[in-house]
């Protein structure tokens, strides 16, 4: 049984950590990134990586991770600035470059992706996809994972919406979906999407496996699931 109320007839997904497994999708991905910015020296490389809240030693990303909630742009311009060196948008571009390329030998659906973005697509539901990663990136994940067509609409740091938490995104989804944005739930494991679905005037639900972070979102949200299955 479905854990939605029955007025939702849009859902906009959070990518990274809702609809892709964040750690195992993303850790290659920013060593790449890593290595490159630390101009191929692998301890420094490693300090970047921590620096923007990877664990080296449990292998996985702290959850309020830098990495996890600021796009490409952020992150460059923090690895240069570790270094001493100056940031230029360029920087940003390239690490771009670097991402795309890798992510899609390393990129992982959460759960049942595919049994979950169908069943709501099979109940009319309209899907989209709002994420700190660019909007390339994003659909070519899509696609590699076999949902990409279930997605009418898909923005990311770069466009065509504004960067979460600003409502953008809702409003545009809005407009695709044919839906009004009290009929739309913004589903996201991380502050900025709950921020995002209350500035949009959606409905919130927080999704996070463990118990912990479920607990700390729950406050924020309208509702909170341990998967996005139980959508």
């Amino acid at each position: 049984m479905s854990a939605l109320p029955r007025h939702i007839r849009g859902v906009l997904f959070d990518k990274d950590g809702t609809l892709v497994d964040f750690d195992r999708t993303w850790a290659g991905t920013m060593k790449a990134g890593a290595l490159a910015f630390a101009d191929g020296d692998g301890a420094l490389a490693v300090q970047l990586c921590e620096a923007v809240g990877w664990n080296e030693a449990a292998g996985t990303f702290a959850v309020d991770a830098f990495f996890a909630n600021n796009p490409n742009a952020a992150i460059a311009r923090r690895w240069r600035e570790l270094r001493g060196l100056p940031f230029d948008p360029a920087d940003a571009t390239r690490l771009d470059g670097i991402f795309a390329r890798a992510i899609l030998a390393n990129v992982t659906a959460l759960g049942d992706l595919k049994g979950t973005v169908g069943r709501l697509a099979a109940r009319g539901i309209a899907l989209g996809v709002a994420t700190n990663d660019s909007r390339a990136s994003a659909q070519e994940q899509l696609a590699a994972l076999g949902v990409g067509g279930a997605f009418a609409f898909v923005t990311g740091y770069d466009g065509p919406s504004a960067p979460k938490p600003d409502p953008a995104a809702v409003r545009d989804f809005a407009k695709i979906a044919g839906v009004r944005a009290s009929e739309i739930a913004v589903v996201g494991d991380s502050e900025n999407d709950m921020k995002l679905a209350r500035a949009g005037g959606a409905y919130a639900v927080a999704v996070a496996r463990e118990a912990a972070h479920r607990a700390a979102l729950a406050p924020l949200a309208d509702l909170a699931v341990s998967r996005i299955e139980d959508l």
